[in-house]
């Protein structure tokens, strides 16, 4: 084994661990997020191919976003017990799991199925790679490398999770495709056991720290979420992700088909660069975070961004496709603000529970997920039997996203910069 220069510091010597670790941590992301990010396939997939109805398409996308949901305290108080690294990789087994019977399943209720136990294993991950780098670096840092980690990793399985994906259904069907996605989520899912490390002193033989109880676990995921300071943060959690992932992730792909009248192909590759739109907004998140002096100032202006943009698709539906999907990408790029919410809600914990925080935001945001695309599903499903023309049902999606977007805002608005304010 090559000894370390004599130059470098511990300092660097952690630095080029957790850039060895994030790399691992990315292939897996990368995984993780093919399957978040599927929705807008799987629709057409499931509809053109299965004939299910839009409110049963909307169960099943719901179901993984409910179970990632239903996930996230267990998990927070896992990661504050045991650590991130090995969450993770017990975690990951139940996806697994969910991925093969969502590939054999053949009725609406063994998809769901399917879809849950997905999203159940897959819940806690970008927590997970932020508290594995929060034990290696800095608060800068940390931001950064997440910020970084899951910008590329995402984006990369956020593209894969559109065209590709379609044409791999299209080759070898949906069980084919996702048996072998579950083979290639187990082999990194092997190497985050065998490769990553929860701090430096694990990897050097050092003692773990000393394990709350059970008791002392429980009472301070209760303190956390009873703090009064932690409220509209948590509100402000609803919509890190429930936006984008109720249009981006599951309604724009029909949105292309039925008011744009593109084909399945082509509307993949809007959902592709949608889903670039998606990671770009995340990675730049990151550096904006050490330049902008007010974490909250920025998470309010993607939030403003993001509902000009809708504001503009829920008065023209049927505006002409290079205005629609230019408004898209840049409510794409506003929309991913969650590194920059988790690091202004970590200011308001001990380093002991933050695990237990960036999960309970987790659960406003899944929770939040889960609750929109049902419920525009049914949006959908009203106005196709009240025979509306399609526009109407998106524009009144478009309108949906807008309002919990300006609800949420005016209530964060008021949250303190930090615990001294």
């Amino acid at each position: 084994m090559p000894q370390p220069a004599a130059s470098e510091t511990p300092a660097d010597l952690n630095a080029k661990a957790l850039s060895r670790m994030l790399l691992v941590l990315g292939l897996f992301f990368i995984c993780v997020q093919v399957n978040r990010s599927a929705g807008g396939v799987l629709a057409n997939y499931l509809d053109t191919n299965r004939g299910l109805s839009p409110t049963d398409i909307g169960a099943i996308s719901g179901a993984m976003f409910f179970a990632a949901a239903a996930a996230q305290l267990p998990t927070g108080l896992l990661f504050d017990r045991i650590g991130a690294r090995l969450t993770l990789v017990c975690m990951s087994l139940i996806s697994v799991a969910g991925m093969t019977v969502f590939a054999l399943a053949e009725t609406s209720p063994l998809l769901a199925s399917g879809r849950f136990l997905i999203g159940f294993g897959h819940g806690g991950v970008i927590s997970g790679v932020y508290l594995l780098a929060m034990g290696w670096s800095t608060p800068e840092v940390t931001a950064r490398s997440t910020a970084a980690l899951v910008g590329i990793g995402g984006g990369i399985g956020g593209v894969l999770a559109t065209t590709p994906l379609a044409l791999s259904m299209d080759a070898f069907g949906l069980s084919g495709t996702f048996l072998v996605l579950a083979a290639i989520t187990l082999a990194t899912t092997l190497a985050i056991f065998l490769l990553v490390r929860d701090r430096p002193s694990d990897l050097n033989g050092g003692p773990p720290p000393e394990p709350e109880t059970l008791a002392q676990s429980l009472a301070g995921l209760i303190g956390v979420l009873g703090m009064p300071q932690l409220r509209r943060l948590f509100v402000m959690g609803i919509c890190f992700s429930a936006p984008f992932m109720t249009i981006g992730g599951l309604w724009a792909g029909p949105y292309f088909r039925d008011v744009q009248h593109m084909n399945a192909e082509s509307a993949s590759f809007m959902l592709l660069l949608l889903v670039v739109a998606l990671h770009v907004g995340t990675y730049a998140y990151g550096p904006l975070i050490g330049r902008v002096p007010s974490r909250k100032a920025l998470i309010l202006g993607g939030v403003t961004v993001e509902v000009l943009c809708l504001s503009v698709l829920a008065a023209w539906p049927t505006a002409p496709l290079a205005i629609a999907v230019g408004v898209l990408f840049l409510f794409g790029c506003a929309a991913p603000f969650y590194v920059a919410l988790a690091a202004h809600a970590r200011a308001f914990v001990p380093a002991g529970r933050v695990g237990r925080l960036l999960t309970s935001i987790n659960l406003m945001g899944l929770t939040g997920i889960f609750l929109m695309q049902m419920a525009t599903g049914a949006v959908i499903d009203a106005v196709d039997a009240a025979g509306g023309p399609p526009e109407l049902g998106y524009r009144l999606v478009f309108l949906s996203v807008i309002a919990l977007l300006v609800i949420t805002g005016l209530i964060y608005v008021k949250q303190p910069e930090s615990p001294s304010t």
